[in-house]
């Protein structure tokens, strides 16, 4: 069992960082760092959860007990960026919804996806743990939101400010997924949803990037233009950049035995930027000015290319 320890100053602490709050483990101190089951994680990550029926009860609240909003921060910038909370009947949790995953240094980081949003992904409070001789120490709290099917979370430093990167596959009511990537910093030890920006100040949502895409044109001659693009988050020392690429093909639907034709293949790389309250993504779209131009046909010499 887990007793909850606040503020850091229950022990004498040995880093010049003290835990949140912590949580002392009973048994012997020095046994390995116990794995603990979803049922035994979920009222830890969520404590308003009741572990004996698990349903949540009062008020969502984080790790260390502060409460959280049950629905995403508004952005005045951003009007409608971000999705609604769907309520649960009876506020029932589901083992499913624990996700767990390992960064750097020892440390885990634990999601509680218990609320569901209106765009199918889910949110809930969010901890950034590691175990010590005692039980858990608490480094950084809040709410994370994101996809929830094949989930795997990861931080990297941008700007020197750690970044959650969580990618999963979001899926439909069809069952068809895709595979998406969401960035959620961490400020003040605290897990901060951000929008993101092009360079001219137009809000382009939230840090959500879909990592592959697929879309077909016809042409004035008849034929028909397939694209498809493939997308990868790169963590550089520098930070996070985005890379993309590109590729177009070129059939006859009159034919459907015959063979696509690739006409284009281009590639470009974007840093993406953290300021003081948003993200900052350098450059063009690279998907939307393909589609925009409908893969007209380049030059071999030039159908490779980055950022303008």
């Amino acid at each position: 069992m887990l007793a909850l320890m606040t503020g850091g100053g229950c022990r004498p602490q040995q880093r010049s960082d003290p835990p949140l709050c912590s949580f002392e483990l009973a048994g012997d101190a020095h046994e390995p760092a116990p794995a603990l089951s979803p049922t035994q994680w979920l009222p830890i990550v969520s404590p308003s959860i009741d572990r004996t029926r698990l349903v949540r009860t009062g008020p969502l609240r984080d790790t260390c007990g502060r409460q959280l909003p049950t629905t995403p921060a508004a952005w005045p910038a951003c009007p409608n960026a971000f999705a609604r909370t769907v309520p649960r009947p009876g506020g029932v949790v589901d083992l499913d919804d624990f996700v767990l995953g390992s960064v750097r240094d020892g440390r885990l980081l634990v999601w509680a996806a218990t609320e569901d949003l209106s765009t199918g992904d889910g949110m809930g409070p969010a901890a950034l743990v590691s175990w010590t001789e005692h039980g858990l120490d608490v480094h950084a709290t809040g709410s994370l939101s994101g996809a929830r099917d094949d989930v795997r979370l990861q931080v990297h430093h941008s700007g020197g400010i750690p970044v959650v990167i969580h990618r999963a596959q979001r899926c439909d009511a069809d069952d068809v997924c895709r595979p998406v990537a969401h960035l959620t910093p961490i400020v003040g030890r605290r897990f901060r949803e951000m929008p993101v920006f092009d360079p001219q100040g137009q809000c382009l949502g939230p840090a959500t990037f879909e990592l592959h895409r697929t879309a077909e044109q016809p042409t004035e001659t008849g034929s028909l233009r397939r694209f498809e693009l493939h997308r990868t988050i790169e963590l550089t020392p520098e930070g996070i950049v985005i890379v993309d690429l590109v590729t177009g093909q070129e059939l006859d639907p009159r034919d459907p035995d015959g063979s696509a034709v690739p006409f284009r293949r281009i590639t470009a790389r974007r840093a993406i930027e953290l300021t003081e309250d948003r993200f900052v993504l350098r450059d063009r779209d690279l998907w939307t000015h393909t589609l925009r131009d409908s893969g007209m046909v380049r030059t071999p010499a030039a159908t490779t290319a980055g950022p303008p």
